[in-house]
């Protein structure tokens, strides 16, 4: 490997360790650095690498300024390459991240029947993830289930058991199971994942699994660990700027107080909860009369 690619490898080790840790404009800036040098020495691999990495780091930023285009560019140009399968999937979560949920649908099953004829495993099982994901959005957590196992097998048959792609796998398995009630299996599942996701010091990736426990604890009446998650996994919800995790965690923790008696805490996030719907002013009235424990979804 030549000096300018180590250098360039280098740059993107850093950049996704500095994801994992939620430090998404060092890793930003890093990817730029990174897309400017592979631009200048014409490594036009490299090129398309960093420009799939760049964008997805703007998506886990929930920023819409990524180039669609260039990825579905990269993905033609080499339809049956790493970089390829990878525009295929970074277009799928960018779709994702637009509502766009059919169109992702399409890439993330380009994606995952690419990687599946390169034998590419890690992007077998991170496009198998996304396809589970979008079956969780739509509530069908059976065959979520099913997608979520098979992603978590291959990565853990590749010895990829403790990375954080699997911790996140681990977690949405466990949310799955804990949606249907399957608490025994489903709770030791995301704290499996939140385990591994603090040994990797990838606090951005642990909102969730925060939110998930606090989900599991109310629909086991646990209410004082519901307090403790909810609040936790608004906390990192604030931090990382993940809209969906503060208001699920606003949701959780006014039920959590109202099942506990402490009524003004419990209005205190009903009316967190309500400021983002101003079109519902009725909101917090409705919220306290009819619970959605039943019905909600956290992925939704």
């Amino acid at each position: 490997m030549s000096e300018r690619r180590k250098h360039l490898e280098f740059l993107r080790k850093t950049a996704r360790e500095a994801i994992w840790a939620g430090a998404y404009e060092r890793a930003l800036t890093l990817y730029d650095d990174a897309l400017f040098l592979a631009r200048s020495w014409k490594d036009r691999d490299l090129e398309d690498l960093f420009t799939c990495n760049r964008a997805t780091t703007l998506i886990e930023m929930d920023r819409q300024d990524f180039d669609l285009s260039r990825l579905k560019e990269v993905l033609l140009r080499n339809p049956s390459s790493y970089n390829g399968v990878l525009a295929a999937y970074v277009s799928a979560n960018a779709h994702e991240a637009r509502g766009e949920y059919s169109k992702a649908r399409f890439y993330a099953q380009t994606a995952l029947a690419k990687a599946r004829d390169l034998g590419e495993e890690e992007l077998t099982g991170t496009s198998l993830n996304l396809l589970a994901s979008l079956e969780l959005h739509e509530s069908r957590f059976e065959a979520a289930r099913g997608l979520f196992e098979e992603a978590l097998e291959r990565l853990e048959s590749e010895g990829e058991s403790l990375s954080r792609q699997a911790a996140v796998a681990a977690d949405n398995l466990g949310y799955c199971h804990i949606a249907l009630d399957r608490m025994d299996v489903g709770v030791p599942l995301v704290e499996q994942s939140l385990s591994v996701l603090d040994r990797l010091g990838a606090r951005q990736a642990m909102d969730y699994p925060s939110l998930d426990l606090c989900f599991a604890h109310v629909k086991r009446n646990r209410l004082d660990d519901a307090e403790s998650w909810g609040i936790r996994a608004l906390g990192l919800g604030k931090e990382f700027g993940r809209d969906d995790v503060v208001k699920n965690s606003h949701y959780l923790l006014a039920e959590t107080y109202s099942e506990m008696g402490r009524e003004s805490q419990a209005d205190e996030h009903y009316e967190a909860l309500a400021s983002y719907y101003p079109g519902f002013p009725a909101l917090k009235h409705y919220l306290r009369q009819i619970s959605l424990m039943e019905v909600i979804n956290l992925r939704a």
